[in-house]
């Protein structure tokens, strides 16, 4: 009973590739906020998923040779490769600051567990990431490029992985971390003036859609693609918020339920546990 209530109080954790990398040079890790993740994440001792952005390891090689539209000739096999072998780098880095404080992570790649058919999930097998939290490591997952049935090769974001893990393990709240506060009424870094929203619920939901669409030089959509997979999460009862990573103590206060700068979207019904906690009580 005990492990069921603790497995109640899953989060999952998103940690942005525009905030823990430079994406303006490739391959070139954020290590004071990689290290400032690590010291915040010491002492948290509730089961937590990671998930990692590829960032400058992945981006501008999945740009560069088109993969994000599938798999056309051989040439892009040495940019398939070339993506797999800096996601790991980026992945051990991110593991070695982890260790060094204490935390148990262990990497799951979702290359070798997710399958798609014309861009979309076609087969997931969630039982390695089950395990780990059962004995007490901590899954470490990131975005990735997944073979397609149909294409070849398809793009798998980390804000997609994070949708479909805390929907599946009935996360009780998924935290996107980036490297603004959240979603803005306009681009913050183009439009100084831009407000933010603070919450997203049933019934504003279209303005904070409308608000982050637009080109935004990510292989994987940005901050459009945020929005949609926390709409996702909050249209099925789970608790999501987008907040600034890069902000100073911004996740120990977000982990501890402390109010921050952010875009808390709203769970638009109750959650599946609690529907069903109801019922018995009935």
């Amino acid at each position: 009973m005990l492990e069921i209530q603790r497995m109640q109080q899953l989060t999952i954790l998103k940690l942005g590739g525009s905030a823990i990398t430079d994406k303006a040079r490739e391959c070139t890790p954020d290590i004071p906020t990689i290290q400032s993740v690590a010291d915040q994440l010491r002492d948290y001792d509730l089961p937590l998923i990671l998930i990692h952005g590829g960032g400058s390891y992945a981006h501008p090689f999945v740009a560069e040779s088109g993969l994000g539209k599938g798999l056309h000739n051989r040439a892009q096999l040495r940019s398939v490769s070339e993506t797999e072998f800096y996601l790991s780098q980026l992945t051990r880095i991110i593991c070695a600051s982890l260790l060094l404080r204490g935390m148990l992570p262990v990497p799951i790649h979702p290359m070798s567990f997710v399958t798609f058919h014309n861009g979309k999930v076609k087969r997931i097998m969630f039982d390695p990431i089950r395990r780990a939290l059962q004995t007490g490591l901590v899954p470490l997952l990131h975005g990735d490029i997944v073979f397609d049935e149909s294409q070849g090769i398809g793009v798998l974001s980390g804000d997609r992985i994070a949708s479909l893990v805390g929907h599946s393990l009935g996360a009780s709240r998924v935290l996107l971390g980036s490297d603004v506060d959240g979603v803005y009424s306009r681009n913050p870094k183009t439009f100084p003036s831009a407000t933010l929203i603070p919450e997203v619920t049933s019934e504003n939901f279209r303005s904070a859609l409308e608000a982050s669409r637009g080109p935004s030089g990510d292989a994987t959509g940005g901050m459009g693609e945020k929005v949609r997979q926390a709409l996702q999460l909050a249209k099925s009862g789970c608790e999501c918020y987008i907040f600034n990573l890069r902000e100073r103590n911004a996740l120990r206060k977000i982990l501890g339920r402390e109010r921050i700068a952010g875009t808390r979207f709203v769970p638009w019904k109750r959650s599946r546990k609690s529907s069903r906690r109801s019922r018995r009580k009935a």
